[in-house]
């Protein structure tokens, strides 16, 4: 026999909104933010735990009630651990998840539920008539001590889940609204077991606060949408870190911020969430260029404390539409301070225009040690050789030396002063052109040259070719006029080597020092201006003993460039 009464209204009201509910659930089982599972079983488990409470006060019968009993305890089990699963789950307590300690802990519930179920000995039900109640026909039931203690073990679990969510509240300020709501629910069917265990009612409402509680819930999913992206479930890492971080849904609502992000734009962070983007652009209009520009990037300034900074603000999609095209899930912004960055390049601008500057001033002063030096000097030989016509004297030959000793100080002078010229203008080289213009350029007497590579290299061609001029200058000055060079290459690099004296071990490292000289008539500059030019193409530079006992120059750490047609200039007889 069945009976009517209001309480079956509110039993039954769960599946109102339970429907509705399972199927935004499972319409996110893609782009998820927690996992579906647990709160889809709690939610189904709350509706049929509330229908086997509506089946058991519908109808009449003492034996079809105490029947319907087992239901009631099995889906009481299921609701209580889905809920300590959830609050393992929202609150990052992933270990609470790992299936060897998920069923070390349920195993006294699930082992209390079967005795329960079976009611063992009379240890759940001692005894039961129906009694009615405000016209209602009820079970007055007599509970036996293993009621009791499974209510108990429900509770612990129930109170494990409060303390997951109340401490991970303290640390995650900004999503109060959604922890609080969360134990609100929780609190409605407590309160009702409490009331019913301790005798305060005559009827066990606890599933009719689940009833109440249900909305609850619906309501975290649809104003928190903590199904859909990611604001509760992420690491204190995003909120320490220095980067402003801002998650919006597809429908442009803050669903999601750090406490820099909050810092930056001015606004609480609890006021942000479940706002829209007109809320953020109203505070910071420079946004705005960054969700409507292309890219989803653009750098803005903003004046704080008397001081301009800057910021990269970058926006990106979270997932993608059917099409593939139009952002489904919602987006990320990023607001990161660069303004240290911007800084440190306007130092490297203003650095490279005083570098330009010098450069500019060296050049200056290589002219006029190349034209208006050199231009009297060669007046001065040519009246030289005319005296030497109408007179001929020891002194005249003196002079020609002096002469030629300030012709080879200006040569030096002139690579030092543009050896501190940075490489700006890196280019594919090749090595015997190079070697072959250097060797033109240098009184090399009856000296020869062996070029055994046709190498490209990335390089500045005016400075490379100083680079050899001085080692072929050095070369015919310490090996003597009828010195071999020979320039080669092996896997790291090339070489210039020659057939000279060669360079004690012990003076290897002294070479490259400005103003060492073991020459009389050496300015100690040439090798060192070697070393300086490798430095700026960020070569590695040894000498060591070549096979012909003579003196080998090694670069390593070269870097080979596409040969792009450049064309290497002939050299008729390079000896």
């Amino acid at each position: 026999m069945l009976q009517f009464s209001w309480l079956l209204l509110v039993l039954v009201f769960p599946l109102l909104v339970a429907v509705p509910t399972i199927l935004v659930i499972v319409r996110n089982f893609e782009n998820p933010r927690l996992s579906p599972i647990p709160p889809l079983v709690l939610i189904v488990a709350v509706s049929l735990w509330c229908l086997a409470d509506a089946a058991r006060l519908a109808v009449t019968g003492l034996d079809a009630k105490l029947a319907l009993y087992p239901g009631y305890y099995l889906m009481g089990t299921v609701v209580v651990v889905s809920l300590f699963v959830f609050a393992a789950d929202y609150t990052e307590r992933s270990a609470w998840l790992r299936p060897s300690q998920l069923g070390l802990v349920t195993a006294p519930l699930l082992v209390s539920t079967g005795l329960e179920v079976a009611n063992f000995r009379s240890w759940t039900i001692q005894s039961a008539t129906t009694v009615t109640r405000n016209g209602v026909v009820v079970a007055d039931v007599t509970w036996g001590p293993m009621f009791y203690l499974h209510h108990g073990l429900a509770y612990c679990f129930v109170a494990g889940a409060a303390f997951m969510f109340l401490t991970y509240e303290t640390t995650n300020r900004h999503y109060r609204g959604q922890v609080w709501s969360i134990v609100g629910a929780l609190t409605i069917p407590w309160l009702l077991n409490v009331a019913y265990l301790t005798g305060l009612t005559a009827f066990n409402y606890t599933s009719i606060g689940f009833a109440a509680a249900l909305p609850v819930g619906v309501l975290m999913i649809f104003r928190y949408r903590i199904l859909r992206l990611i604001p509760v479930a992420r690491s204190s890492v995003v909120e320490e870190m220095d980067t402003g971080y801002l998650v919006l849904d597809r429908g442009d609502v803050v669903v999601d911020v750090n406490d820099r992000a909050a810092e930056l734009l001015g606004i609480d962070p609890e006021r942000l969430l479940g706002y829209d983007r007109g809320v953020l652009e109203s505070t910071f209009p420079e946004v705005a260029a960054a969700f409507e520009g292309d890219s989803g990037f653009d750098t803005i300034s903003r004046q704080e404390d008397g001081e301009e900074r800057y910021y990269n603000v970058e926006t990106s999609a979270l997932g993608h539409g059917d099409d593939g095209t139009a952002p489904d899930t919602g987006s990320v912004v990023l607001f990161q301070d660069v303004t240290a960055q911007i800084e440190a390049q306007r130092q490297l601008r203003d650095q490279k225009e005083r570098l330009e500057e010098q450069n500019e001033r060296l050049e200056e002063f290589a002219s006029i040690l190349s034209h208006d030096l050199r231009n009297p000097l060669s007046v001065a030989d040519g009246r030289l050789e005319l005296a030497r016509d109408e007179h001929d004297s020891v002194h005249m030959e003196k002079i020609a030396e002096a002469h030629e000793r300030m012709d080879d100080l200006i040569s030096d002078a002139l690579a030092l002063a543009r050896q501190g010229q940075t490489v700006l203008s890196r280019e594919p080289v090749s090595l015997d052109r190079v070697c072959r213009s250097a060797w033109e350029n240098v009184d090399t007497r009856s000296a020869t040259v062996e070029i055994g590579t046709d190498r490209t290299v990335s390089a500045d061609d005016s400075q490379l070719t100083q680079l050899f001029e001085n080692l072929f200058r050095n070369a015919v000055e310490h090996g003597g006029p009828g010195v071999t060079v020979t320039v080669g290459e092996f896997d790291e690099g090339f070489f210039v080597a020659d057939d000279g004296p060669g360079i004690p071990e012990a003076k290897r490292d002294a070479v490259f020092e400005k103003g060492f000289t073991t020459s009389e008539s050496g300015t100690g500059f040439g090798l060192n201006i070697v070393r300086t030019i490798a430095d700026a193409h960020g070569w590695e530079t040894t000498v060591t003993e070549a096979e012909t006992e003579g003196a080998r120059f090694e670069f390593t750490g070269v870097a080979d460039a596409a040969d792009t047609g450049v064309e290497v200039d002939s050299v008729a007889d390079a000896t």
